[in-house]
């Protein structure tokens, strides 16, 4: 049975394509995605702060109703 992991790394711009390449070539990849840097526009923009707020409370609660309801 094959598991699905996330995992969210810092990497040098320089590594990412052949970082990519490597994943691709030795892995089975569902989704790749270069998270932007958003520190900046958490500190200063009060509406953003709370869209993050409202993406972690949903997140929680997905992941107590899978953990409640997934039959594995």
């Amino acid at each position: 049975m094959k598991k699905t992991i996330n995992i969210t790394l810092k990497i040098e711009d320089i590594d990412i394509v052949n970082f990519e390449s490597w994943l691709n070539q030795n892995l089975e990849v569902v989704k790749f995605i270069i998270i932007p840097e958003t520190n900046k526009l958490y500190e200063n923009d009060p509406f953003f702060r709370n869209i993050v707020k409202n993406v972690k409370k949903a997140q929680k609660i997905r992941d107590k109703y899978i953990n409640e309801h997934n039959d594995e």
